[in-house]
């Protein structure tokens, strides 16, 4: 039950974002309601049914993954990859590339395959929007580790 609440709280973080409808197929608007209103009883117990049918083993391995990425960073590393852009800060890029790419990978893979969003989006575009992101993520941590490999920090007396 422990997973299955992690898990809820990702896809939680995941359905939050109001980007969901530009990515989503034509005509988005006239097929499927606003993602941020709440979900129906249908609607949860699909959720729940399909996180249940997930491998166990992959949900531990997202539980462990993530358990030390604030959810501030995981809102702003989903808007990026929702959005397509890079609006996710240092700190955070830092985080996800800790949290590494096979994690990432994983969170995408449940994401895509919940009922609520799996006819609403473009699977493609969401896998190659999150390793853009983590791209981008992984040369802005290396340059800031080079900037304070270039600059050390002062000794304190």
């Amino acid at each position: 039950m422990a997973s299955l609440n992690i898990i809820s709280s990702i896809i939680a973080i995941l359905l939050i974002s109001s980007a969901i409808p530009s990515l989503c197929k034509s005509h988005h608007d006239e097929k499927h309601p606003n993602p941020t209103s709440p979900p129906s009883q249908k609607e949860l117990d699909a959720r729940e049914k399909y996180i249940n049918s997930l491998p166990k083993d992959l949900i531990k391995f997202v539980e462990n993954c993530t358990e030390y990425l604030p959810i501030k960073c995981g809102e702003k590393v989903i808007n990026a990859i929702l959005d397509k852009g890079n609006n996710v800060d240092k700190k955070c890029c830092h985080d996800l590339v800790g949290m590494g790419y096979k994690c990432t990978k994983s969170i995408i893979k449940v994401y895509i395959g919940l009922p609520e969003v799996k006819d609403k989006i473009n699977p493609k575009v969401i896998k190659s929007n999150a390793k853009k992101v983590f791209k981008k993520c992984v040369n802005s941590d290396k340059k800031n580790k080079n900037d304070h490999s270039a600059h050390p920090p002062p000794i304190l007396p």
